[in-house]
Formats: C-alpha cells, structure tokens, sequence
C-alpha cells in the first residue's frame, strides 16, 4: 500500500500538499481540484447524514479525510479543515483506513493547528515548510515496495 499525496484543505483552498507519486496523467488546476473535494465530502456528508464521510474510493485510488477543526485570523469561530491523503486501492481497505491512515492524518490535522491556530491562512505560501512534517509524518509509508528495497540495500 502506498500513499502517493497527503494534504490540508481549508475553505475549499489546499493549504499544504505533498505529492510523492503521480495520480493523472496531466496537470490539474490545484484550486478546482481542492474545490472538488471539498464539494464532494460536503455533498456526501449532508446527502447520507452519517456524520463524517471516511474516504471514497475510485477505481484506481482511494481519498481518506478526517475533518477536523481551525481558528483563522479572520473568523470568530473554529472552520472546517480537512485532511486527506489518496491511497491505491486494495482489499480490505477499511481496516487499511482505520488503523494506518486515519491516525496519521488526525496527527497532520493536530500538528498544523498547534502551529497556525489564529494565524492569517490564506496566504499558503508561509506553510510550504509544512511539508517537512508531512514527510515525518507518513515516512515510509509514502514508499513503493521497490523504493523500500532499495533503501535496504543501499
């Protein structure tokens, strides 16, 4: 299982991505594609009612979120902040979910608030430094099995 991007959304806009492998084949406007995904967990949250929407999974890929919670600057309440990371696609990825992914990504949500909480986060520029974290984060678990093997040997 490879985690091929991680990132945080905030106010339909990414904050902070860090792509490890190629998911398309082109280039895709970042801030449609935050948009999108922003949409459709919204849109999945209040059609189904079931609270918070885990992940969706495609035919190639699966997107985990954990919605969490942020104090901007610019607010007098908490807003919405989600993070995601997209996954190939296996059996049983429920449990992959829940046990692997889930966790590192409630720690992405924890950590970015414990650093940016009341700051100004619409300037995504400053964050870029954020995927340092990320990178410590998620590890080895961003590697294909080759990509593994090779760092044993080498």
């Amino acid at each position: 299982m490879v985690i091929r991007e991680v990132g945080l959304l905030f106010r339909g806009f990414t904050l902070v991505k860090r792509s490890y492998h190629k998911t398309t084949l082109g280039k895709i406007d970042a801030d449609l594609r935050s948009g999108l995904l922003t949409a459709l967990l919204n849109f999945a949250e209040t059609a189904f009612s079931t609270g918070s929407v885990e992940y969706f999974q495609g035919n190639r890929f699966t997107i985990a979120f954990i919605n969490a919670s942020i104090l901007a600057d610019d607010s007098v309440e908490p807003e919405l902040l989600i993070s995601y990371a997209i996954i190939d696609k296996k059996k049983k990825i429920d449990k992959y979910v829940n046990k692997l992914v889930n966790p590192l990504l409630v720690k992405v949500a924890e950590v970015f608030k414990a650093q940016n909480e009341g700051k100004n986060l619409s300037e995504v520029s400053q964050f870029r430094i954020f995927k340092k974290t990320l990178d410590k984060i998620f590890g080895s678990n961003t590697k294909k099995i080759e990509q593994k093997l090779d760092g044993l040997f080498y």
